[in-house]
């Protein structure tokens, strides 16, 4: 099975277009993850979607909005967040958390994303090969 990451953007309208995905397909979504870093010293979040493997394919998208986002403050609102999370309670998924490093700190973004695909199969958010 192929487990391939699917960069949409690091714009805000680029969340939407991820929440789009979400809310179009549903079944197919596994896992729904926040990932907080620093970057160039603010703190950042990357929204992602696991989507179950296609049949025939055998293919595992996880799309990802990378870095794009100011992390929202504690008691503050932060829109785009919001609609995520509101994403996620409608379709009976729990958003997943994780604190990763920047993915300036890796000489290529495909090493990063090999690594995101690490992280997540250690934490059985993604079947073995």
């Amino acid at each position: 099975m192929t487990q391939h990451i699917i960069k949409l953007g690091e714009g805000y309208g680029d969340v939407y277009e991820l929440i789009t995905l979400i809310n179009s397909m549903p079944d197919r979504v596994q896992h729904l993850l926040v990932l907080h870093t620093t970057k160039d010293d603010q703190d950042k979040i990357s929204f992602a979607a696991i989507m179950k493997p296609t049949s025939q394919a055998h293919f595992l998208p996880i799309y990802v909005c990378l870095e794009g986002m100011p992390k929202p403050q504690e008691g503050q609102s932060h829109a785009r967040y919001e609609a995520f999370n509101e994403s996620a309670k409608q379709i009976g998924i729990n958003l997943i958390e994780f604190d990763v490093p920047p993915s300036t700190k890796y000489h290529d973004e495909s090493l990063f994303f090999q690594q995101l695909i690490a992280v997540f199969r250690l934490n059985h958010l993604l079947p073995p090969i």
